[in-house]
């Protein structure tokens, strides 16, 4: 611990240790579903991060990091970074899921040009703004901040300070993909209902050609998305719940 005991004297221990949990929590606070949000103050999400990590380097779950050097110790921090940005990944992918899925909805029946409120760097569609929000809610009710908390102080054993090759980067890998693909099956009932509209507007335009049937199918092509969509959303919250936490891994 002599990288900042000519300034700091005794209190450098303590420093380092600090500085290695922040490393860590960095990006699992800030990509964390709920406290991660873009409507959440940037002051607000640094003090969480400065708070939280305050906390679980005084409980003694962490080690004390061996870090004598400058060197050392940018090394360590950069390793850190690495593993919260992987940990942090896995916490945002599960309302990603709801994201694509909603996206895909929204263009299947017709409200993709609706936009909501920016709850990540860009606005999304109204029905990704309302999956999104749903899923967040139903986590946070679920403690899982929680559980996310007592997470991280597990994998201090799981992942010591630093290691980067304890990381197992090909089920972050697998987690993306199985994110995306349960995401796409989410929406397949709506794509499937915009296919058959589709084909049935194609056989009556063809029987047809002076009817302009778009002005009657676009209209109950949104209002049977929306019907179909307030039947099935509680459903399809409750079995994303179930995959959300898989796909985490590591809570």
């Amino acid at each position: 611990m002599e990288v900042l005991a000519p300034y700091l004297g005794q209190a450098s221990p303590w420093i380092v240790l600090f500085l290695t949990v922040v490393a860590r929590l960095s990006f699992v606070v800030f990509l964390m579903p709920g406290i991660g949000d873009q409507v959440m103050s940037a002051r607000t999400r640094l003090f969480v991060l400065l708070g939280l990590s305050a906390a679980i380097a005084s409980t003694g779950a962490v080690p004390a990091p061996d870090a004598q050097k400058l060197a050392d110790l940018l090394q360590l921090l950069g390793s850190e970074v690495i593993i919260g940005l992987g940990l942090g990944a896995l916490l945002r992918l599960s309302v990603w899921m709801l994201t694509i899925a909603g996206t895909v909805i929204a263009q299947s029946i017709g409200l993709a040009q609706f936009l909501g409120v920016a709850l990540e760097h860009e606005a999304q569609t109204v029905t990704s703004n309302m999956l999104s929000m749903a899923g967040t809610v139903i986590l946070l009710t679920a403690n899982y901040h929680i559980a996310v908390v007592d997470g991280l102080m597990r994998l201090y054993a799981e992942i010591p300070l630093g290691d980067v090759a304890q990381v197992s980067w090909g089920m972050i890998y697998g987690s993306f993909y199985s994110a995306l693909s349960f995401a796409l099956m989410l929406a397949w009932p709506f794509v499937a209902a915009n296919l058959f509209y589709n084909i049935c507007l194609g056989f009556i335009n063809k029987a047809l050609p002076s009817l302009m049937v778009a002005f009657v199918g676009a209209p109950f092509m949104v209002g049977a998305g929306v019907m179909l969509l307030a039947i099935s959303i509680s459903g399809m919250l409750i079995i994303w719940k179930d995959r959300a936490l898989q796909v985490i891994g590591w809570l």
